[in-house]
Parts: structure tokens; sequence; C-alpha cells
């Protein structure tokens, strides 16, 4: 049959431009799609290639030589030769009866109060009376209430005591307090009561007798706190009858809140051989005269030896008898006053301890709310500055003893000595 002429087009992609690879056979130059004629029917059937580069077997068998040798070199190094060097150390023995876990010790402070001391050595003492939380479930059993011991200077942990048999509180609430003999009381959730001994570190439950032989408190102790300072150095009890009343261990007596208030009212009442204590206080801003500054105050007053006692709460006042006057709210049972420090400003001081020789008082830098605290130590007697610690932020410190070296004075949870040169001496942090 003869052939007709037609215009041979690519069966894939339908492209004429195509070049003639041998007779009747023809590749497209579009699509590499190969493909010949069949004379009888004039079929076209076609071969699909979808332009695959050519392999090269020589750089094929490279190519697996070089992966070879990688992955080779990737097992001799990370498990041939590890194995060879444990292999050849000797194998350390394992007795599992002999193993303990490590003990976690990990706690910190829950509900807790705080106080320094100064024992028969003259060395600072740091006592720490609350809850104890410890970390991990391991540990659950040591919780509880303890009393711990720790040196100031060498922060050193000289003794721990866990106290059980703590009564169940709504609130739980610890408390130490240091009384004019030198002896220290903690109170635990307001029901339990303890002296603490100073030189053998151990604490000892006086709920019962210390109150002994008082016939309101016959019934037993239902609440126990320390009284306001106001009161004197005193315990508010709460009788398990609901007998309110005020106990003075000074002078082992027991007052109700009426004979107490009459005990401060005869502070007023000047005697011939009154013996006077010495006192410091900041006034406190005045209505009647808001010109006047903060005063440091030194006075004198009445002596209550143990008993009641009352604050002073100085303010200058336009009294309608006298004129102007420092009074304290109506009391007048302040002696003599002088101001220490005629002339010197304070803003927001706080008194923290005082004797004889040394005023240790807070006070902000400057008249800003959020002002660095300064600590400082003022003589007593003549109103000089002996030094003044920069602390460089804002601090609430509450308290503060003397000891040999210089002041110790106490935050919630920092404990400073400072010498009387100024300079820190030790920082005492509680976790």
């Amino acid at each position: 049959m003869a052939k007709q002429i037609k215009a041979i087009k690519c069966p894939h992609c339908g492209s004429i431009n195509k070049s003639e690879v041998k007779a009747d056979h023809f590749k497209c130059n579009s699509c590499n799609t190969e493909y010949f004629l069949d004379n009888d029917d004039i079929n076209i059937n076609h071969n699909v290639n979808y332009n695959t580069p050519n392999f090269n077997p020589v750089l094929g068998r490279k190519m697996a030589l070089f992966i070879g040798i990688g992955v080779f070199a990737f097992i001799l190094l990370t498990l041939i030769i590890p194995a060879i060097f444990r292999s050849s150390s000797p194998s350390p023995s394992f007795n599992k009866s002999a193993y303990q876990a490590p003990e976690r010790d990990d706690f910190f402070w829950h509900y807790r109060e705080t106080i320094t001391y100064t024992n028969s050595k003259g060395e600072v003492i740091v006592l720490i009376f609350g809850n104890r939380n410890y970390m991990g479930n391991d540990n659950k059993a040591k919780e509880g209430t303890y009393l711990s011991f720790f040196n100031l200077l060498s922060a050193k942990e000289i003794k721990t005591q866990k106290i059980d048999g703590i009564a169940e509180a709504t609130h739980t609430n610890f408390q130490l307090r240091q009384f004019p003999d030198g002896k220290i009381y903690g109170i635990a959730n307001k029901t339990n009561v303890f002296e603490i001994d100073k030189e053998n570190y151990t604490a000892s439950d006086v709920t019962q007798s210390l109150f002994k032989g008082h016939s309101k408190l016959a019934s037993g102790i239902a609440n126990a706190e320390f009284a306001y300072d106001s009161y004197g150095h005193a315990f508010n009890l709460m009788s398990n009858e609901g007998a309110n009343v005020f106990f003075y261990p000074l002078e082992n007596k027991i007052y109700t809140k009426d004979e107490v208030y009459a005990a401060q009212r005869a502070l007023v009442t000047k005697e011939p051989n009154e013996k006077l204590k010495t006192k410091f206080d900041f006034t406190s801003l005045s209505s009647d005269y808001p010109e006047e500054k903060i005063q440091l105050i030194r006075f004198t007053m009445k002596d209550s030896q143990g008993g009641p006692d009352d604050d002073a709460h100085l303010s200058w006042r336009n009294d309608h008898f006298v004129g102007r006057s420092l009074t304290s709210f109506g009391s007048k049972f302040v002696r003599n006053f002088i101001d220490l420090t005629p002339g010197r400003l304070y803003f927001k001081p706080d008194i923290l301890y005082s004797d004889d020789d040394y005023v240790v008082i807070t006070a902000n830098k400057t008249a800003a709310e959020a002002a660095p605290t300064n600590i400082q130590c003022i003589d007593a007697k003549t109103g000089q500055l002996v030094f003044t610690y920069p602390f460089p932020t804002n601090q609430r410190f509450e308290d503060a003893i003397r000891y040999k070296d210089g002041i110790v004075v106490k935050s919630y949870s920092l404990i400073l000595a400072i010498g009387l040169d100024g300079k820190l001496i030790k920082e005492f942090k509680i976790k």
C-alpha cells in the first residue's frame, strides 16, 4: 500500500517538532517521547520518557562505595570502640542490699517566727519557730513543727528539735518574745506555750506549769497570745471558761482588762521615790501644728517594774490650758523629755532598739514612698550619729539587738550584723 503524506504529531503532547531516530522512528523534541509508524494501519506507537537523566554506572559505583565507608565509620565510632573500652575496664560491683537512695533534706519554712539573742558566750543565735515543708513525697513524714537554732556569724545550724502534739488551729500561728529577764517564750497556734532553753537549744511545753496556781486559769488555757506592747510584757490569755485575763510573768500576777487600765492610769501619779525609766519615741504628725517635723524624743516615765505599762504616742497638741504641749493622747505620765536630734529630718522612721548607750532606728532615705531604707545607730546621750548603713532597697526591719561587736537588725527574711563602724559583718537569709 502506498504511503499517504500526513502531518505526524507526537501522540503524547501533540507537537510536530520531532527528530527521526531511524526509519519510521521519531523522538519528540518537546517531551522526549519516542514513537514509530506502523505502515499497515498507520498506527503510532509511543514510548514516554520523562526526561530522566542518563545513569553513569561508574559514578554510581563510586557513590555507593563512599556511602558504605561512611556507614562503617559511624558504626565503628559509636558502637564498636566504646564497647571495647568498656569491656577492658573492670565493672564496679553493685550491692543492691547496701544501696540507699540519696536523702533529700530540701525544705522551706511555712508560717514561722524568728528571733535573735545572745547566749552566755556572747554568740548571736538565730531561733526559728514554725512549720517545715519538705520537698518530695518520700519526705512528707518529716513535715511538722520545728525549732531550729543557728549561729548567725557562721550560718551553721546548731540544733533542730521537732515538736509534736501541737493542737490544730483554723489559722496556723507562731510567736516568739524575749522578756526583760532574758527568758524567751514561744506560742504555737495560740494554744501551746513553750519556754526556750537558750543555752541547751531546746524547748519545753509550759502551757500548764507557767500559769499554775492562778485560780482564774484553773480550767485550763483555751487561747494564748502575747499582749500588745502598750500593755507591757505579758500574756493575753483566755481560760476554758471564757475568762480573758493578762498574765505578767515578771510579777507572776494575773490582771483583768479593767485592772490593766487602772494600773496604766496609775502611771500618771507622781510618787516621792518613784523609779523612772528612759524611753525613746518618734513624734507623730500633728494636726494642730502641721509645720512641725517628726522628732526623735528621749523621755522618762514611771517604771512599771514588770507590771502593766503604756506607750507614749507623742504628738504636739494645742492644749486649752497650757497651750503648745507634747502629749500622749491625754496621758500625763511623761516626766521630762528632750528633742534628741534637733533639726534632723526623718521619713517614716521606726525605733528598733534602745539602751543607755544607743538608739537603733530605720528611716527612708528620702520622702519618696519606696525610697531605700537607712539603718542608723545614734548615741542615746548626745544624739550624735554613730553610723548609717544604707540598705539598697526599701525594707521593713522589725527589731534589733546589741551584741559585743555591733548591732543585729532583723526583717522577716533577712538578718544583718553591722559593726559600730557601719560596716556589714554578716548577712543571714532565712529560706
